[in-house]
């Protein structure tokens, strides 16, 4: 395969390209526009490009130069025919893909063909080499598509595609009336424990993806001719080549053909999402629900991005009837940018109107994601592998950009020899738009209020927990009601703490006879055994009666009783220590914070000062920051905050926790605050709502609190992911 001919080794105007015999063109229309679709009839290979790139290619016969091309094209075209940089990327673009050869012998016999072999070498060495994108192909599956294609052929009909749209309103009813337990379920899916699932559900799921694009592909009559699997960013993704769809006359087919997989996908997910709701069995639910998060979350998050070269992408280029979006919109930036930092006019614009705008919204936020996942990709990288995989990705980012990098290099290397003063300007606009990039990462303050998760709850009120194991038997107060010192709240009923009490005292009257007996027959020896068993048995009477008293749960103090759902506790199980209602006065209320390690110099300089406090939807209130506690700890201040409950904290599951503690744990060491909330502020709000407080603007540059908190987020991620 041959490159670009290096033009400072050969004279352009006499090269000769013949393009190559089994190379068709079929014409489509794009909102009005004729744009031409290349086919390479014997490997079934597909391109586009515009009627002025159609215009100068049919030119190219072995007979034409480079130039007389470029000539008659101009008098044919106008000002729409190509310039010379852009016919030259096209001879780049044809020798690279083997679209075309040179025919000049002049040209092949000189150092431009070993440049260009090195360049195009050079070329698929960065491709082949980069690690966050690598390519394994499986060979051509159209032989199983055919076999597939009567069996299920008829599931993408117009009429099945109607019935799914049905079947996809039922199963969003379901899930906005389950969603409670739905969400509280799908803690336990995404974990260490369940990779393996996840994975085999994965697995499955892309492969009824792919096939599915390759039926409809074969559907309207196109040619699957590669399968196979990418490794993304480590994720592996399965792939199919459905570009033969491009020649489809409708965009309406090749929109089906891209949304298919998607389609598909959802399909399932919709069928386990009825099937969920009306199984009991736990371990179903279980399964079902991973085919779900799967089918359903993955193929949004990723599919369905316009950013990426997969199915949204395609989805977006055909509704918008922009072809080649990705490198058009490429193309409108570079002019821009082009423009700016060095003064070109472009004599060729590629857009006008609302489809220019289009492009360059399009081409910005294109390169924003990049720049995005890169990111990413250093953040996740330091985490996962303790800084050191920083080598690993700044290696991928570097080949990422590599090819850029390079025609960027090149492309100064030329202005420098033919418009010295243009690069000039452009270094000179370009560096200080860098200067102040950097200086406002590193020297502006983030412009983001940090802020701590808390829960409201009585300054010095009282935890009303099971001190017995037992069925709660009676609630004797209902919530909100008044209740004095000594008042009864609740009963429990343990049969096996009652009968053992009756049996101590039982007991010790039969040892009491023994020792009387014993006493009267001067029996010193069965005196002594019956006070030492007399002794044993008072000792476990009064650990009896301690857990008979505490099924007779009674307040500790006067105030306002706050518990949920009371009268719905009878007759269920309650272990000991378990939390059952609080006792408080309405005044007296505080928002108990948790604070993370970031936030303690703020929290800390904020002490004793008021700060601003958002409880739920309602409007901010000013509290005073009471007291920080400078002692880290991972249990978590109160149970509303654990994100499996809608709070903001994660945690973990603590099988060996202490008797009456929490089975929750935080996943990092926090720190633990309390805002006094005012008296006149404090009925209106209840025990148990969550709120936030600010803390302030961080003391850090904005670029150093945009990497920590990354961090922080995928550091917590993973030990979330991984910790038991």
């Amino acid at each position: 395969m041959q490159g670009l001919p290096d033009i400072s080794t050969v004279e352009l105007s006499r090269t000769k390209l013949r393009l190559r015999d089994d190379l068709r063109f079929l014409p489509q229309c794009y909102g009005g526009e004729t744009w031409y679709h290349l086919e390479v009839s014997t490997t079934t290979e597909f391109y586009r490009v515009g009627f002025a790139e159609y215009t100068f290619l049919s030119l190219l016969d072995g007979r034409t130069s480079f130039a007389e091309a470029l000539a008659v094209s101009a008098q044919k075209l106008g000002s729409s025919a190509l310039n010379q940089r852009q016919a030259m990327s096209l001879y780049s673009w044809l020798l690279e893909h083997g679209l075309a050869s040179l025919v000049d012998e002049e040209t092949a016999s000189s150092g431009a063909s070993t440049a260009a072999r090195r360049q195009s070498s050079a070329s698929t060495i960065f491709t082949k080499l980069n690690p966050f994108w690598i390519k394994i192909p499986f060979g051509r599956p159209e032989a199983f598509l055919k076999t597939l294609q009567p069996l299920v052929g008829w599931l993408f009909s117009p009429a099945s595609m109607l019935c799914s749209l049905i079947l996809f309103s039922i199963a969003g009813v379901l899930l906005r009336s389950h969603w409670s337990l739905f969400h509280s379920a799908s803690a336990t899916v995404i974990s260490r424990d369940n990779w393996f699932w996840l994975l085999l559900a994965w697995i499955s799921l892309k492969f009824i993806h792919e096939t599915a694009h390759g039926l409809v592909c074969q559907r309207y009559g196109g040619a699957v001719r590669d399968t196979g699997v990418i490794f993304a960013f480590f994720t592996p993704m399965a792939y199919v080549d459905a570009s033969s769809s491009w020649a489809f006359t409708s965009r309406w087919q090749r929109i089906h053909v891209a949304i298919a997989g998607m389609f598909s996908e959802l399909v399932i997910a919709s069928v386990c999402m009825i099937l969920w709701t009306q199984t009991d069995s736990a371990e179903l639910q279980f399964w079902l629900q991973n085919v779900i998060l799967m089918a359903s979350l993955s193929t949004l998050l990723f599919n369905l991005n316009p950013l990426m070269k997969f199915d949204g992408y395609f989805i977006c280029s055909d509704l918008l009837q922009i072809p080649n979006l990705a490198s058009q919109s490429m193309e409108v930036l570079q002019s821009v940018v082009r423009k700016i930092l060095l003064g070109e006019q472009n004599s060729r614009p590629q857009a006008v109107g609302h489809r220019w705008w289009v492009l360059l919204s399009y081409g910005v936020a294109s390169a924003l994601w990049k720049l995005m996942v890169s990111l990413s990709m250093l953040i996740a990288a330091s985490v996962l592998f303790h800084g050191a995989g920083l080598l690993l990705a700044g290696l991928g980012i570097f080949l990422w950009f590599a090819r850029p990098l390079f025609r960027i290099l090149k492309q100064c290397g030329e202005l420098w020899r033919q418009r010295p003063e243009r690069l000039f300007r452009g270094s000179l606009i370009g560096g200080a738009f860098v200067s102040l990039v950097v200086l406002a990462v590193t020297c502006l303050p983030a412009p983001v209020m940090m802020s701590a998760p808390g829960v409201v709850d009585f300054t010095d009120g009282e935890t009303v927990r099971a001190e017995t194991a037992g069925f709660i038997e009676q609630i004797l107060v209902e919530n909100g009601q008044s209740v004095s010192k000594g008042d009864r709240l609740l009963t429990l009923r343990n049969d096996d703490v009652t009968a053992r009490h009756l049996d101590l005292v039982h007991r010790i009257a039969q040892e009491e006879l023994r020792r009387q007996t014993a006493s009267n027959e001067h029996d010193s020896g069965a005196l002594s055994i019956a006070d030492g068993n007399l002794v044993s048995l008072h000792r476990q009477l009064l650990e009896s009666q301690r857990e008979l008293e505490g099924l007779d749960l009674r307040a500790s103090r006067d105030g306002i009783v706050v518990g949920t759902r009371l009268k719905e506790l009878v007759g269920t199980f309650a272990p000991a220590g378990k939390d059952l209602m609080s006792i408080g006065l309405p005044n007296d209320k505080e928002l108990q914070l948790s604070i993370g390690q970031r936030e303690l110099p703020e929290a800390l300089q904020h002490v004793g000062q008021p700060v601003r406090v958002r409880i739920g939807t309602r409007g901010s209130i000013t509290g005073v920051l009471k007291r920080v506690n400078p002692r880290a700890s991972r249990s978590i201040p109160h149970e509303a905050l654990a994100a499996i409950n809608g709070g903001e904290l994660p945690v973990v599951q603590d099988e060996a926790r202490k008797r009456g503690e929490s089975s929750l744990r935080l996943t990092e060491h926090r720190f633990t605050a309390v805002v006094q909330i005012p008296a006149e502020e404090a009925p209106n709000l209840f025990c148990g709502e969550r709120g936030t407080a600010s803390l302030g603007l961080p003391s850090m540059s904005l670029g150093r609190w945009a990497w920590r908190s990354g961090s922080d987020w995928m550091e917590n991620q993973l030990t979330a992911a991984t910790q038991p």
